[in-house]
Formats: C-alpha cells, structure tokens, sequence
C-alpha cells in the first residue's frame, strides 16, 4: 500500500505543477504533454519505494514505460508546447464560463492525475509482489507481453510518424491520410497504445500472484477511454461532416487493424 499512497502524493503535486504551467501559459492542452511523462514519474516513483527485491518483470516494465513515455512526451512537447490551445480545452472553457481556473484544475489536471493513476496500476502493482518466479510459464507470459508491447509501440510511433509527415507536405492540406497504418485502421496511434498497455499488464502478472491480476482495470479503462470517450470519438465527431473521411471511414476498420475493404 505504500507504492500505491506514495503515488498518490506524486501524482497530486505532480498535476498541480502542470496546471500552474497551464495557467501561466493560458493553454489547458498542456495537460497532454503531462500524460506521457506521468506513467515515468509512477515508474521510477514505485522503483523508488519498493521494498521488494528488483526483478526481471519490474525491470522490464521500467524500461517499456521509459520508452514509451519519453517518445510521446518528446512528441507532443514539441508540437503542442507553443501551439494554441487544442479545440476540446477551449470548448470545455467556453462551456464553464465561470470558476475556470478551479474547473481546470479539477476537472483537466486532477482528473487526468486519477485516470493515470488507475491505468497505471499494473505498474505499480508489479512492484508490490514477489515477481522472481521463473520457469517457462513466466517466461512464455514474458514473451507474449513483450510482443503485444512492440506491436503497439510500432502502430503508435509509425502512425504518428506518419501522420506527422503527412500533414507537413502544404499540398495535403484538407486531405485525409489514408495509406501505410491508416490504411487498415483510422486510429493506429489509439490502437497502438492500449496494445502497449495490454502488453504491461501481460508482463505484470507473471508472478501469478492474485493482486497482480487487479491491475487489468488498467488496460481496460485506457481501452474503453480511447474506444468510446476521448479518443475515437472526438476524432470521429469532428470529421462527420467531411465527405472524404466519411468515404475512408466506409472501407477502413475504425480501430482494429483489417485490410481495406475493395
């Protein structure tokens, strides 16, 4: 229990920087930038308070979620940093209209804090049990997080990449990316992140130990997020109306991977 409260406090004076950076630059969708960054500050916090011996699985999860959170913090940092702010904080503003500064905080910054918090669980939790089992039963669980871990690195780090150039050529202007990833999925960067969280929790429950097996609510609530709440909705929505993504959208899997339909 301590891993999990000494998070906690991390996470809670963690956002609440964020925030007060977000205030001075006016600009709520900082927050983004704070996401990936946060599952490093849990990861290196629980390898900091962890009073179980230091082992593969531990290791390994640090090590994934280094990789993982660096790339996007670097990624959105650098595109987001001096850019206005992102449509979805402006209409939350518009739609406070009062106490915006305190909605802000409670609402963007400590919500976001909690979610991390739960989705994170499996990092955390690996670091509050014995996980030095070995043998090939853990070793096969090693083997299959890991894979689902690289499979979802690739969709998410690829799909941005491509997207990212894809938007820097001026004569894609109001154009729909529709090849590489986003040929066979219209989200390869949200399918992408919840197979790398899928993959940490597989890695996470090789010591096969009971609590370990709670943190599934973690891939399972970034899952749900990305599917039905923040991600693929919002992106859907604001593209209803556009005739050439409504075309696309009829011939390719809105988020599993499947060839294109003819």
């Amino acid at each position: 229990m301590e891993i999990l409260l000494t998070n906690v406090i991390v996470l809670f004076a963690y956002f609440t920087i964020w925030f007060i950076i977000a205030q001075v630059k006016k600009n709520n969708g900082l927050a983004d930038i704070a996401w990936g960054l946060g599952f490093m500050v849990v990861a290196i916090a629980s390898l900091i308070a962890t009073k179980e011996a230091l082992t593969l699985p531990n290791l390994m999860i640090t090590a994934l979620v280094l990789i993982w959170g660096s790339r996007l913090f670097f990624y959105l940092g650098l595109r987001n940093w001096n850019r206005p702010e992102d449509y979805r904080y402006v209409q939350m503003k518009e739609k406070w209209k009062t106490n915006i500064p305190l909605k802000s905080f409670l609402y963007v910054f400590m919500l976001q804090g909690v979610l991390l918090f739960i989705i994170s669980l499996p990092i955390q939790l690996v670091f509050m049990v014995d996980s030095s089992l070995t043998g090939p039963i853990p070793t096969i669980i090693y083997v299959i997080g890991v894979l689902l871990w690289f499979v979802g690195f690739y969709f998410e780090a690829v799909g941005d990449k491509q997207l990212k150039d894809f938007k820097k050529n001026p004569e894609n202007k109001g154009k729909i990316l529709q090849t590489g990833l986003w040929a066979y999925t219209r989200h390869p960067n949200y399918f992408g992140e919840t197979m790398m969280w899928w993959g940490i929790f597989v890695i996470s429950i090789a010591s096969l130990q009971p609590i370990a097996f709670f943190g599934i609510v973690g891939p399972g609530l970034i899952t749900y997020l990305l599917l039905f709440v923040s991600g693929v909705p919002l992106l859907e929505k604001k593209y209803k109306d556009n005739e050439v993504f409504q075309a696309y959208a009829q011939k390719t899997s809105v988020f599993f991977p499947r060839p294109p339909k003819k």
